[in-house]
């Protein structure tokens, strides 16, 4: 049933995957228009970040709208990214998707028909995650770094979209794989979705810097494409690990605060009667 939280998650996906060039930018990396090669790593970031981070969210609203949470809080993470590469780039181009990204985000939760269950709120610490968030940070945080170095240098190459320059879009995508991948080690409700999310991102960006290891935006390493390459995928799979880690009944209650079955506590709550009739007592 096409509720409107879900019509409206929809229309929000296709707007940031397909109208701000989510998509079409990844669509270069199979070289279909050669005078993006000189700028696919810059395309890549841009197209990873409102194709598989926003769009994905969004899609994930629309399938499940009453557990919009994990999708909202990855999208919040979103903004604070574009804000803070905004400040660091002395750029205001990231508030423009920033501005439109926040209430955006706000209108599933006025659904009547699909009002949210209520937050997951049950923090859960993993040191495999932890782990990966903090051998990804120090690269993460060095490819924000060069992107906000790039965005401050006049005359650098680059590309736009609706006008806003993507150096400091690379920024905001770096900053926020940092952020989301220490969310997942902490928030288990938001594992699989973050995971999936930022994983695919790193996969793709890694991919991209082997085939165009000289474009603007590239790591220009090939040791570092294939390490983005692991991380995207061991971040992919960290969540499946981790369940797998805590058993099958790690979510189930425990036999001592399981409770009874409703005709089990009935049977033993309710009252013996002994048959007292004049007719039992004579046999």
């Amino acid at each position: 049933m096409l509720t409107g939280a879900r019509i409206w998650a929809w229309f929000a996906a296709v707007f940031w995957a397909v109208g701000f060039f989510g998509i079409i930018d990844l669509t270069m990396l199979f070289g279909v228009n050669p005078a993006f090669h000189a700028v696919m790593g810059l395309e890549t970031s841009w197209g990873v970040l409102f194709t598989f981070i926003v769009g994905g969210a969004f899609v994930a609203i629309a399938a499940r709208p009453r557990q919009p949470w994990p999708a909202l809080v990855l999208l919040w993470l979103v903004v604070a990214a574009l804000l803070l590469a905004s400040v660091l780039a002395e750029d205001t181009g990231p508030l423009a998707p920033a501005v439109l990204l926040l209430p955006m985000s706000l209108v599933p939760l006025l659904s009547r028909a699909d009002r949210p269950d209520r937050v997951v709120g049950r923090l859960e610490p993993s040191g495999l995650i932890l782990a990966l968030a903090l051998v990804g940070a120090p690269g993460w945080w060095g490819y924000a770094a060069v992107a906000v170095e790039q965005a401050l240098t006049p005359g650098v190459v680059d590309d736009t979209s609706w006008g806003l320059s993507h150096w400091p879009i690379q920024a905001a995508l770096g900053l926020l794989l940092v952020m989301g991948v220490l969310v997942m080690a902490f928030w288990p409700a938001g594992r699989p979705l973050i995971g999936t999310a930022c994983g695919s991102s790193a996969l793709v960006l890694g991919v991209s810097w082997l085939l165009y290891p000289d474009s603007a935006g590239a790591a220009h390493s090939a040791g570092l494409s294939v390490a983005a390459i692991l991380w995207g995928l061991a971040v992919i799979l960290s969540p499946i690990r981790h369940q797998k880690e805590q058993g099958p009944d790690a979510r189930r209650p425990s036999p001592a605060t399981r409770p009874d079955p409703p005709a089990l506590t009935e049977a033993v709550h309710e009252p013996v009667v002994r048959d007292q009739s004049p007719a039992r007592r004579h046999r």
